[in-house]
């Protein structure tokens, strides 16, 4: 083999970058698992406590708290740790923005990343829970829990800020999973009632949410499936959330049509999703990869949507005066309004 002289192309490093990035997510998944986050919120400990604390080898312990530290999650003085700011806000179990059962749902996709090339071949969605890497049982509770953190960390904040239901008094949350955001617009709202529909393995871990919330008086949670006859009509607010991204054209289409024919006239559909609303250089990464993301563990239809290209879908149910909403977050909503009566 030919020796080359010549100085190494530095720009290599930006390849192995990337090779190495899942160990930055396995970190953190380890250390949401191992719950090391709420072990430091108040307390600093050397790599031996912690140890003991988490019945660990001390020299993995050791290793893996000092990358911790090189990561940011954690901050070391002398010979103890603690957290840093930012796994302080998000990572320590119990506080409002906590978002670790949503860092631990993507890291359960991980095997179905690892034949992502088989899964391009294929065409074919991998399911993560069919894997073997997780059973079906923790990807669906990490999934639903993951996206009540997303919600309660200012989903839902931007969510009741954008919305005027003020006069609305019936609303039905279409695949509303844990209930978060009928959560947070019933407790915005006094006067609004809301009926949650969905199977049953998210009810389950909506009806403690409702209930820690104080709101069973005026949230249902109904078992069925959006198409069921226990769906019900008479409602003046329809709202479809985190549902558009991961499911075919189709099956959008035949909601949006189930929607407009259960409100009374001048009702209201809500779309919240992964949505292009703006073209904002900003968002292009995430929502490129979330594309790929959603083809490879959920269903080869779904996608993540245009704004524009929902806003027509609707309109092609009978709804009119569409609207479109880019929030701060990555996700944007899509209004629309079934016309009043005459």
């Amino acid at each position: 083999m030919t020796q080359s002289n010549s100085p190494v192309d530095l720009g290599v490093e930006s390849v192995n970058e990337l090779a190495r990035n899942f160990w930055y997510s396995a970190i953190l998944r380890a250390g949401i698992k191992l719950d090391v986050f709420s072990l430091l919120e108040n307390d600093s400990l050397t790599s031996q406590d912690v140890a003991v604390r988490i019945s660990a080898s001390p020299r993995y312990t050791q290793a893996f708290l000092d990358s911790c530290a090189v990561l940011e999650l954690l901050e070391k003085k002398a010979d103890k740790y603690n957290n840093s700011s930012m796994s302080s806000k998000f990572l320590v179990k119990g506080k409002a923005a906590y978002v670790g059962d949503h860092a631990l749902h993507h890291t359960n996709t991980w095997d179905s990343w690892g034949h992502l090339d088989e899964v391009i071949k294929e065409g074919k969605t991998r399911l993560p829970y069919e894997t073997g890497f997780v059973d079906a049982n923790t990807y669906w509770t990490d999934y639903m829990i993951g996206q009540h953190n997303r919600a309660t960390s200012g989903q839902a904040h931007y969510l009741v800020e954008s919305l005027d239901l003020a006069n609305k008094r019936k609303l039905i949350d279409l695949g509303g999973g844990a209930a978060s955001y009928s959560i947070a617009l019933c407790a915005a709202n006094p006067q609004l009632k809301a009926v949650v529909v969905d199977q049953k393995e998210p009810l389950v871990v909506a009806k403690p949410l409702v209930e820690e919330a104080k709101l069973q008086d005026q949230i249902s949670l109904v078992e069925g499936s959006f198409f069921g006859d226990q769906v019900g009509s008479g409602y003046d607010v329809c709202l479809i959330s985190g549902v558009v991204l991961i499911k075919p054209e189709e099956d959008c289409k035949k909601l949006f049509k189930l929607a407009f024919e259960i409100l009374e006239p001048g009702g209201l559909v809500v779309i919240q999703d992964y949505m292009h609303i703006e073209d904002d250089p900003a968002r292009k990464r995430l929502d490129t990869l979330e594309d790929l993301y959603v083809l490879v563990v959920f269903d080869p239809g779904a996608g993540d949507r245009e704004g524009a290209e929902v806003a027509s879908w609707l309109e092609e149910a009978g709804f009119q005066s569409t609207k479109s909403i880019q929030l701060p977050t990555q996700l944007g909503l899509v209004t629309a309004e079934k016309p009043p009566a005459g």
